[in-house]
């Protein structure tokens, strides 16, 4: 099981409680850091003859009074910090406001040092000031003790050894300690994250850490030195003793400060070693591309501020990311429904089909919540809605809506200035729709429909969010509204010329009709047969003969045998040469006619010219009339009508 996992267990249990374990947890293991001070003062007062006895009793009593003191302190110094992680541990972390989750989290990084000041002061008060009062009142009162004022400084001076030792050791291991709290309490905004760290700086640590060795380094071992003095000075102990008490306890208290500053060092490492550590792991999973990843706050120094930059920093790149990816994935979207309503606008030549598809793309791709296609009518003073998405679009186009071209609606502005006009962007609340069957309408755009530099209506959109029209935006849907007018356009020639080339088939068949009706009212020369008469059992095949659309005859073959599909169509090519010929011929024919009705008219105009006398004229018209027409009889009159 790891320690992870027993912290959680025991933080699910106790919530902030658990906090206030851990200080009395590091108040036990920081007692190691006060050992050497301690047996300081126990030899050197011991070996000055002094009775202590009474302080084993005295000693322990202190002790817990400072550990409950101190831990009294801790739960006062926490008090935010363990409501905080008690709304954690019930699921309830939404509870606390914004300000109060800053004042947890100051508590938390300002810990440590908040505490190792407060140990200093008050294991001062409530150990160090009692055991020196103590030894000095015995040392008044014993009769054993060595001259001079040696007992009572090596009382204050181990002392004062023991708390620091205590103290330094304290604040290092609480700092270790308490991390799995800050990471819960650290703050989600970084701006909060920065405000309320109030950690001890890495310069000052250090000299904290130096300058704590090396005075409980003197504090101990220059005692020892004074006490041997005084032992050559005033006792009956012979060099070699002094010597070797005086080699023993300098071994001795010199491994114990060895070991104190090992252990402080090693815990003050740590405080730099492991924050460096989980920036360098988060930088590898930033560089495998992992910008979710973000740097535990381990540390409340400098190395905290550059993690919680850090962590701000990959923040803003991961939004960047994020922003950019969307982009990408707005502008593949957009450029796909660009394709996609170019590829229908080209697939459908009638307007009516072509307008109900495009309208339902850009509802489908887009998701807007009114889609409006305006075509000018004749007079090019109104748009008239010809096709709408949703019911509102059917109840506007049933009322026949229309907009006033030179009113003040986005579509008929969008018209007169041939440009994109968007609500609440680039006009005012004038130029609102505020149509009623569109009451969710947040924001709306027209963009004009302008095919060979001619406006031809213009493309509505609504939306119900209020920022949905942006200036790319904007952009893209022109593009998409460009295509739908050239294809609208298109369709509009296409339709022309469909009616033209249905005019002309028209013509072109009564043309067709009148000439063939005179030649068709002689059937009998126009029939032609060959072969035997037909018998009962005979399979026959009758192919129109026709000509554009007018049917001039028909051909009818008789075979015993069945039609093969290859016959009909030699037969249905043969039947259009025919109809072709037919008509060539009939033309020729025509022209013919018409030559020689020309021939004959100018002969006698000519002759009618050569007359010069009314009898002459007449004569002539009558004569040359009957002649050409084999007349029985012709006649020519000359009337005036009276005037009324």
């Amino acid at each position: 099981m790891s320690p992870y996992i027993t912290f959680e267990r025991l933080f699910a249990r106790l919530g902030g409680r658990h906090l206030i374990l851990v200080i009395g947890l590091v108040q036990v293991i920081a007692f190691f850091g006060a050992v050497p001070g301690i047996v300081s003062i126990r030899v050197n007062t011991a070996s000055a003859g002094l009775p202590l006895g009474f302080l084993s009793i005295l000693a322990p009593a202190l002790i817990v009074v400072t550990f409950l003191t101190l831990l009294l302190v801790g739960m006062r110094l926490t008090t935010a910090a363990r409501k905080r992680l008690d709304e954690i541990s019930s699921k309830q972390s939404s509870i606390m406001p914004p300000k109060d989750e800053i004042t947890a989290w100051r508590e938390m990084t300002s810990l440590t040092v908040r505490y190792g000041i407060a140990s200093v002061v008050i294991a001062f008060v409530l150990n160090v000031i009692p055991t020196t009062a103590a030894i000095l009142i015995s040392e008044n009162t014993s009769r054993a003790a060595a001259p001079g004022p040696g007992n009572t400084l090596f009382a204050l001076l181990g002392g004062i050894a023991a708390v620091l030792g205590y103290a330094v050791l304290a604040t290092f291991l609480l700092g270790r300690f308490t991390l799995p709290f800050r990471l819960l309490l650290a703050p989600e905004n970084f701006e909060d994250q920065v405000k309320g760290r109030a950690g001890v700086l890495v310069l000052s640590k250090f000299l904290i850490l130096v300058f704590a060795v090396i005075i409980i380094s003197i504090l101990i071992l220059a005692p020892i030195g004074y006490q041997q003095v005084t032992r050559v000075l005033f006792t009956d102990a012979t060099p070699m003793e002094i010597f070797q008490d005086l080699q023993t306890n300098t071994i001795a208290f010199s491994v114990l400060v060895l070991a104190l500053g090992i252990a402080i060092a090693y815990f003050a490492s740590r405080s730099i070693s492991d924050p460096v550590t989980d920036l360098l792991k988060t930088f590898d999973l930033i560089e495998r591309g992992d910008l979710s990843a973000r740097a535990p706050i381990s540390a409340t120094d400098e190395l905290g501020i550059v993690t919680i930059h850090f962590n701000r920093m990959v923040a803003r790149l991961e939004s960047l990311q994020s922003y950019l990816e969307q982009q990408v994935t707005e502008r593949t979207k957009q450029l796909s429904a660009t394709n996609e309503i170019g590829r229908v606008a080209a697939s459908s030549l009638d307007p009516a089909e072509m307008l109900s598809s495009i309208v339902n793309l850009f509802t489908e791709k887009f998701g807007y919540y009114f889609v409006g296609v305006y075509l000018l009518d004749s007079s090019d003073k109104w748009a008239e809605l010809k096709e709408a998405s949703g019911e509102a679009g059917k109840l506007l186009i049933k009322s026949r809506h229309r907009a006033d071209v030179s009113g003040s609606n986005l579509v008929g502005l969008a018209i007169r200035d041939r440009a994109a006009k968007s609500y609440p962007h680039t006009t005012g609340e004038k130029y609102r729709a505020n149509l009623p069957v569109l009451p969710y309408t947040r924001s709306e755009l027209a963009l004009p429909l302008i095919a060979s530099d001619r406006v031809i209506g213009a493309l509505n959109l609504h939306s119900v969010r209020e920022t949905d029209f942006g200036a790319e935006a904007i952009n893209t849907l022109q593009n998409m509204a460009n295509q739908v007018a050239i294809a609208l356009e298109n369709a509009r020639l296409f339709q022309g010329a469909q009616q033209n080339i249905r005019e002309l088939r028209a013509i072109q068949k009564q043309y067709l009709f009148t000439g063939w009706s005179g030649i068709a009212s002689h059937p009998e020369e126009l029939e032609y047969g060959v072969g035997d008469e037909s018998e009962e059992k005979a399979r026959q095949m009758e192919i129109p003969i026709s000509l554009r659309d007018q049917i001039l005859g028909q051909i009818r073959l008789e075979s015993p045998d069945e039609w093969t599909a290859e016959d009909e169509s030699l037969v249905s090519a043969v039947a259009t040469q025919a109809a072709v010929a037919l008509e060539n011929a009939r033309l020729v024919s025509e022209s013919r006619q018409i030559a020689l009705r020309e021939r004959m008219l100018s002969e006698i105009n000519s002759k009618i010219w050569a007359s010069t006398t009314v009898e002459g004229v007449m004569q002539t018209v009558v004569k040359e009339l009957g002649r050409r027409y084999d007349a029985s009889r012709a006649t020519i009159e000359l009337t005036l009508d009276e005037a009324e």
